[in-house]
């Protein structure tokens, strides 16, 4: 962090002024533009300097001289040299000797470390020495710090862009399993994963016979819009195609191509030998294919493809499509279970519809579907309780009084909470 290295070069300074026995040390960080040095840290100046003093980075100053030079500058004598300017900062306290170097860092100089005295004197080699070697000493520090702090940004997005994908497939979930329609369902997969995470999407399914139709093409509003529709109308799939979704129903796994997939990979998405035309101006950078698979069974496939953009899917990306997809496929293995019910209790309201025509004194036929809990519901339903109350008033959650009231209604045949407690009251179920 900052305060650790300012932490770090601020002890470093009171070392180095205390080993060589002098007044001051500068340790100087170079600017973004070159042009100046910053008095980032030291020991002996005056109170106020550190942190705001600069010197300039080249023949005005002893620390801009050894950048020039690439080495150590020893100066006995301030006020005769004539290499370079003595700086104000020097010379407003008085510095006659002195000795300075290069600090770099990841092969770069990052600044300079020197010590001064108000004292003519010459430095012999091994002081020289030492200060070269606490220049090494901070800039293989500032190596590792750099180091860590990189590797701590890394891991903190990685782990904020997890969360993103976590709250992504949270919503994505909460959507899909309120769909009653095997269509609708895949529809509104492609719109969650288009712009949010793809350019376009399309969404593919098994029929009887094996063949595979395309349900869906999503897509953003790029100019490419007109194309991705084509992708659509004109193309049928060919279910030996090596990649895309005839691949993912063969293998049962995902395929990922990071960078721009070639024209076997588009072809096999929309392949169509007449019309290659179509597949050139696609420019897709990054595509993702992952099998919509529940219960051992594979009912299709979801393919995500960026156009014209800088974005490469990853590992990262891949467990997003697939999570994606799980919930896809959990949703359509419900609402065709859910399609299957309607139909069944459709009948039998049919035919309890037709027993009243018939008997209108006989008693009332009950809905052998709706279990005792869904009977209560129902009933705090007719009193007109909401789910939050209903939930309150049977001590069990909001999203299960949800589930069991999208139960009463798929079992009545209702689209609404007004119409299941109608019909059920024409049924006989509630007076």
């Amino acid at each position: 962090s900052e305060a650790t290295t300012s932490d770090l070069l601020d002890e470093a300074a009171k070392v180095v002024a205390e080993v060589l026995s002098v007044e001051y040390c500068k340790i100087l960080e170079l600017s973004p533009d070159g042009t100046e040095l910053l008095l980032r840290a030291g020991a002996g100046w005056k109170e106020g300097y550190v942190g705001r003093v600069t010197v300039g980075a080249n023949l005005e100053s002893q620390a801009g001289y050894g950048l020039i030079s690439g080495g150590p500058v020893v100066v006995e004598d301030l006020g005769r040299e004539d290499r370079f300017n003595g700086p104000p900062l020097l010379l407003e306290h008085g510095v006659v000797s002195g000795i300075s170097t290069i600090i770099y860092v990841n092969g770069h100089p990052y600044g300079v470390v020197g010590a001064h005295t108000k004292r003519k004197r010459q430095f012999n080699d091994e002081e020289i020495s030492f200060l070269k070697d606490v220049a090494e000493l901070l800039g293989a520090a500032m190596e590792r710090r750099q180091t860590e702090e990189t590797a701590r940004s890394t891991i903190g997005e990685r782990a904020r862009a997890a969360r993103r994908r976590l709250v992504f497939l949270a919503e994505a979930n909460a959507v899909l399993s309120t769909s009653m329609n095997y269509t609708t369902t895949l529809k509104t997969a492609a719109r969650l994963a288009v712009p949010a995470i793809a350019n376009w999407c399309f969404a593919d399914v098994v029929e009887s016979g094996g063949l595979i139709r395309r349900v869906t093409v999503a897509e953003d509003h790029s100019r490419k819009g007109g194309l991705v529709r084509e992708l659509h109308s004109r193309y049928s799939l060919d279910p030996s195609a090596p990649h895309g979704t005839p691949k993912a129903l063969r293998t049962g796994e995902s395929e990922l191509i990071p960078l721009r997939p070639g024209e076997a990979v588009l072809e096999s998405v929309a392949p169509d030998a007449e019309h290659p035309e179509f597949l050139r101006p696609l420019d897709a950078q990054s595509y993702i294919c992952v099998p919509l698979q529940v219960k051992g069974r594979l009912l299709g496939a979801l393919g995500l493809v960026t156009v014209e953009s800088k974005r490469r899917y990853d590992q990262d990306d891949l467990i997003l499509a697939e999570g994606l997809a799980r919930c896809t496929a959990l949703a359509l293995d419900s609402a065709s279970q859910q399609g299957k019910d309607v139909e069944v209790v459709r009948e039998l309201i049919q035919n309890a519809e037709q027993d009243r025509q018939t008997a209108p004194t006989a008693e009332p036929r009950e809905v052998s579907t709706l279990t005792p809990r869904q009977s209560e519901v129902l009933n705090l339903l007719s009193e007109g309780r909401s789910a939050k109350e209903i939930a309150n008033a049977l001590n069990v959650s909001h999203e299960t009084a949800r589930n069991h009231i999208r139960a009463i209604l798929r079992a009545l045949g209702a689209h609404s909470q007004l119409e299941a407690v109608s019909r059920a009251r024409a049924l006989g179920v509630l007076e």
